[in-house]
């Protein structure tokens, strides 16, 4: 191989490589089709950690009774109380 084609190979490599990152990056971003969709929350629902063993200690919505307590979405338990 002579010595005078490696610029030129060496030209050819940083032009693909550059050709393929543009490429990359118009490419539309893969997603998923099972993905959930943000939906906007009720009004009043605040997301509490349930001290339920049903629930598993994790964070549901509860949902606003007119006695000023919360009740959990998930297992029906109330939270909170009038101060």
């Amino acid at each position: 191989m002579s010595a005078d084609v490696l610029p030129f190979l060496g030209a050819a490599v940083v032009v693909s490589a550059a050709a393929i990152t543009w490429a990359v990056r118009l490419a539309p971003t893969a997603r998923p089709s099972g993905t959930a969709r943000f939906t906007a929350p009720e009004p009043g629902v605040r997301y509490l950690r349930c001290d339920s063993p049903h629930c598993a200690h994790m964070t549901y919505p509860h949902r606003p009774t007119g006695a000023g307590t919360f009740v959990c979405s998930n297992c029906g338990d109330e939270k909170g109380g009038p101060a």
